[in-house]
């Protein structure tokens, strides 16, 4: 087991991804820790901006797109929740023919969930609304919120195990959503991936956690905490159209903007 933490999403990218490069491309059990998850500096934007680009000329989904399938937060920022509950008939029909969202997005998850009966519920919808009628108590429960394999009625369902248990490669690698509520009532969240790309995907992955976390934290009125992902298996991905010495340029050239740039202020 490996473990990072930093204030923002790309300052933790970098650190797990030296990490990773240390640890021969490949580590079991990597969390990493972003202390404030909806901070930026002039060096995580100057990394950001160096791995969107990477991603861009590589032909990958950049880093937003990325964020976007987990949580829809052009969506939140144009027309509020009613628009993000609206995704499975106005976004997902756009994207689904993409390769990347044949198995659907975590968005869909998050507002689309099919019950047994044939009825739908949105299952972000259910969880805002439990974490209202808690923070009206004195003393509100702190770890009942989850975004889980769907077993109890208020959970968000990520895993779908009538389709998902058939995919050995591709398909649903972000398992488990936790969030909880802190000592001040701030909103912790933490993910489980089975098994995270850190070239393609993980920057965007942290962005789009981060989203969907402030959204929550800012529709039922509580500060936002720390992010933690839990890759059960993280990797620096090398394919055909990328290849270790680009990675490891990349690496290289986000170091030198840490180690070099402008003075770290808060955005």
């Amino acid at each position: 087991m490996q473990t990072c933490s930093d204030r923002t999403r790309a300052g933790a990218w970098l650190k797990a991804a030296k990490l990773l490069r240390a640890q021969k491309e490949r580590i079991y059990n990597l969390i990493v820790e972003i202390e404030e998850s909806g901070a930026a500096t002039p060096h995580s934007r100057g990394i950001e901006a160096a791995v969107d680009a990477f991603l861009r000329a590589h032909d990958c989904q950049p880093v937003h797109t990325v964020a976007e399938t987990i949580f829809p937060a052009t969506e939140y920022r144009t027309g509020g929740l009613a628009k993000v509950y609206d995704y499975a008939r106005t976004i997902y029909p756009e994207i689904r023919h993409v390769q990347a969202n044949c198995h659907g997005t975590y968005a869909l998850r998050l507002v689309e969930r099919r019950c047994s009966d044939g009825s739908t519920v949105v299952p972000l919808e259910l969880l805002i609304e439990k974490l209202r009628s808690q923070l009206k108590l004195a003393g509100p429960q702190r770890a009942v919120y989850e975004c889980d394999l769907g077993l109890a009625p208020l959970e968000l369902k990520l895993y779908e195990t009538e389709s998902d248990s058939r995919n050995v490669r591709g398909g649903q690698c972000l398992s488990h959503v936790s969030l909880k509520l802190g000592p001040d009532r701030e909103l912790y969240l933490t993910a489980l991936y089975r098994y995270q790309y850190f070239v393609q995907k993980a920057l965007g992955n942290f962005k789009g956690l981060a989203r969907l976390q402030a959204c929550i934290a800012r529709e039922v009125g509580i500060p936002v905490g720390p992010l933690v992902c839990h890759a059960t298996l993280a990797v620096l991905e090398t394919q055909k159209n990328l290849r270790w010495p680009a990675i490891n340029a990349l690496i290289d050239e986000c170091d030198a903007i840490v180690a070099g740039g402008a003075t770290e202020s808060a955005a």
